[in-house]
């Protein structure tokens, strides 16, 4: 997650996440991935970027973003402004960072992007706290392990 200024105090922020977890246990296999907190045009910008397998697409977005609207309503007095509340896929070229975003990339084509460049990709078989594993097709398959400390950016692989 990216470092957020601090607009609300830690319980609202913690009470806004848990009614953002809470709701979502009602939609199948919808998870968050990040709740922004962004001050813009002078209001509260709340925004719950979802992931889902088969992907997130603007019919989902309204459909949480209704359901989240009046749970958040009840709690809006908490809040230190009025807020316009956000929903959003966590977008095809999110970084691949935490092993949560790791678990949700397995099995899928991601790239590295190394900081001289060079790039790889392949279909991500597993990981761990200190490296991950490829698979690399062509005409010589091959597994490659990939520390996680290296400077390099992981992100998931975009045919077009």
């Amino acid at each position: 997650m990216t470092a957020q200024p601090k607009l609300i105090k830690d319980k609202v922020r913690e009470d806004v996440k848990k009614i953002v977890e809470e709701t979502l246990l009602a939609f199948d296999g919808i998870e968050l991935v990040e709740l922004a907190f962004d001050k813009e045009y002078g209001k509260l910008n709340v925004t719950a970027y979802l992931w889902k397998r088969e992907g997130v697409d603007l019919n989902v977005c309204e459909t949480v973003h209704n359901a989240l609207s009046q749970r958040l309503d009840a709690i809006e007095a908490e809040l230190p402004d009025t807020y316009v509340l956000n929903v959003s896929s966590s977008g095809l070229d999110r970084k691949i960072v935490s092993n949560d975003d790791f678990r949700r990339a397995l099995g899928t084509e991601i790239e590295v992007v190394a900081s001289n460049k060079d790039k790889t990709h392949g279909i991500l078989k597993e990981y761990d706290d200190e490296k991950f594993v490829i698979e690399i097709g062509g005409k010589k398959p091959a597994e490659r392990t990939i520390a996680r400390n290296i400077n390099a950016k992981v992100q998931p692989y975009i045919r077009f």
